[in-house]
């Protein structure tokens, strides 16, 4: 590959940067219409890690905030960290700095989503404690979530 080439998807992969973080394995995927040989891509990336413009624990972070802030459990996150090529322990690093409390967040996204969450029969119950589920939160946060939700609600009236 020329240099021109090179010096074009490394201009590329900083014009993507620029928008929003990228892992690794994301800006990999990237690269690819641009390098077809995959060390240059490395060198692309490792060259952008030394000037602290890519880096997977700012990804790790960013991806945490935006989930816990949009109201989603730890699972939807682990979920989509594993889609984008984030590792695990970065993830969970970030959690435990964050230090959510799970049941709190599940209460509050259920707060939003009905007006009266105490005044739910069984079957809205179910379906309540499944969209949370959906929304990545275990079974036993969902559940304690929709209790704190309803006492919240009784203690407002």
């Amino acid at each position: 590959m020329t240099d021109k080439s090179l010096e074009k998807a490394f201009a590329y992969a900083l014009k993507l940067l620029a928008k929003k973080d990228y892992s690794v394995y994301e800006l990999t995927g990237k690269l690819k219409s641009y390098c077809k040989n995959s060390e240059e891509i490395r060198n692309i990336i490792t060259r952008l890690q030394e000037l602290n413009y890519q880096s997977d624990a700012r990804c790790a972070e960013m991806l945490v905030r935006h989930y816990t802030g949009s109201g989603y459990g730890r699972l939807k996150i682990y979920f989509e960290a594993k889609n984008r090529g984030v590792k695990q322990d970065l993830i969970s690093a970030c959690l435990e700095e964050i230090g959510t409390d799970w049941e709190s967040l599940a209460r509050d996204v259920l707060m939003r989503k009905y007006e009266n969450p105490g005044a739910l029969d069984y079957k809205e119950k179910q379906k309540a404690v499944a969209f949370l589920v959906r929304r990545g939160f275990t079974p036993s946060e969902a559940l304690k979530g929709l209790k704190e939700a309803a006492t919240y609600a009784a203690e407002e009236d």
